[in-house]
């Protein structure tokens, strides 16, 4: 990668001079750093925002109302690996966290959960709970993709909603070829 950088870079930078777009380009290096600061200050505000509304979710209680509404699913899903309120706690919680599209907290209770689950594993590869949870994670359904949101609203997107209904639509698509052709190749 670090190849195709540097090459990238001079073949823009030869471009430039023989298209006389030296100043363009200049501004553009110039801008650049503003632009990066100003994008992830927007994605840490906007973790910092949505991880306040999911302390409020929890403290208020409703996080247990969710889970009890997701565990007949996830009972399907997960099998009776759910049953320890240890891992239903923590793969509720990432789930939660990946419908709210909180993706730093989705990661660090998908990582936890990962952990929870290869305590009760007993084979020396994982588990079909973890291989599980790893293509649920990956595909990261998302009802309310809030950094993308954000993102999408700091470069003056007009229609923010509009990739809504694909996403959803590509989520869900590549999630069930996931778990199938896991299954498929699963021995267990």
């Amino acid at each position: 990668m670090a190849k195709i950088w540097k090459y990238g870079m001079v073949i823009f930078f030869v471009y430039a001079l023989f298209s006389h777009n030296e100043d363009q380009l200049m501004n553009s290096i110039m801008e650049t750093p503003a632009i990066a600061f100003e994008l992830v200050l927007t994605l840490i505000l906007s973790a910092c925002l949505w991880n306040g509304f999911l302390n409020i979710i929890e403290k208020s209680g409703f996080m247990n109302y969710l889970s009890f509404v997701l565990k007949p699913l996830l009972k399907i899903i997960y099998g009776s690996i759910i049953q320890r309120k240890d891992v239903y706690a923590y793969i509720s919680s990432n789930i939660i966290a990946n419908l709210l599209g909180l993706g730093t907290l989705d990661t660090v209770s998908g990582l936890k959960a990962f952990k929870k689950l290869d305590e009760y594993n007993t084979h020396s590869y994982p588990s079909r709970e973890m291989l599980t949870l790893v293509i649920r994670n990956t595909v990261g359904i998302t009802l309310f993709p809030s950094s993308l949101l954000m993102l999408r609203q700091q470069f003056g997107s007009t229609h923010l909603y509009q990739f809504y209904p694909y996403m959803i639509i590509i989520s869900l698509s590549v999630l069930m070829i996931g778990l199938i052709i896991q299954r498929m190749i699963d021995h267990e």
